[in-house]
């Protein structure tokens, strides 16, 4: 049996650069981050007189109320207020999750306010470290006026300010994390809805979503990378060696 030449290597050599290739094209393996919520309102850019925060079940500025009754015959007998209340959660990146739950009470008042104030949502991580990063976020809420009857065509609006956004990061084995706002749900997160409808007269419940994603380099094209670029050399060496073979073998 004759001895093997360098040209029956080549088809091993195209499997390494292949299998390279594909190594460094698939995703990498999610991380799971372990830990609580809590939320935390600010004051509003334009609060009215009655705008007030305090703690509720333990929480810290959890609590914003505003606005007062018993002005006009047909008002509720109470005013406004949302709370937030923190969860516990066990989540990969990239995935959406419960923050905290939310309860949005709307009263028929006066003396309240439209306009922006801030949440900042802390999660204290518990697994794969030990952390407690606070992320600031811009929230809107919306009076209605209280002209159609209808309780929820009147009902008040809260939604985000900031497009979910927040500019708060932390770092995690050479990796910066953020934290995201999707959305609010009142079906266990299966729809998600960019706005927290509260009928007139009522209060109504829902969860914030969100998502902890990496925060993406500004430029990842400029230099490929490693893996990638070993990959790539393989591919070139094989086929540059099996056609100067294919030319010798045609001599």
């Amino acid at each position: 049996m004759q001895p093997l030449s360098w040209l029956d290597h080549l088809p091993s050599m195209a499997t390494l650069a292949a299998t390279a290739l594909i190594a460094t094209a698939s995703p990498a393996q999610a991380l799971s981050f372990t830990g609580t919520s809590c939320g935390e309102w600010a004051m509003p850019v334009q609060p009215s007189e009655s705008t007030l925060l305090s703690n509720q079940d333990a929480g810290i500025n959890n609590y914003l109320e505003w606005g007062q009754t018993g002005y006009c015959a047909n008002c509720t007998p109470f005013n406004n207020y949302v709370q937030y209340d923190g969860v516990s959660f066990n989540v990969n990146t990239n995935t959406l999750f419960n923050l905290g739950n939310l309860t949005y009470r709307n009263g028929s008042t006066w003396d309240g306010f439209n306009g922006d104030f801030p949440l900042h949502v802390s999660l204290s991580l518990s697994y794969p470290f030990s952390r407690t990063q606070t992320f600031d976020f811009g929230f809107n809420i919306f009076n209605t006026p209280n002209v159609t009857g209808d309780p929820v065509v009147d009902g008040d609006k809260l939604r985000f300010a900031s497009a979910g956004l927040s500019s708060q990061t932390f770092n995690y084995a050479g990796v910066d994390y953020t934290l995201q706002l999707s959305g609010f749900s009142t079906d266990g997160g299966k729809t998600i809805l960019s706005e927290f409808n509260s009928p007139e007269g009522s209060a109504a419940n829902a969860s914030l979503y969100g998502q902890i994603t990496a925060v993406q380099p500004a430029d990842t094209t400029s230099v490929p990378e490693p893996a990638s670029g070993v990959g790539l050399a393989l591919l070139g060496v094989y086929l540059t060696v099996r056609r100067r073979a294919k030319n010798k073998l045609g001599d």
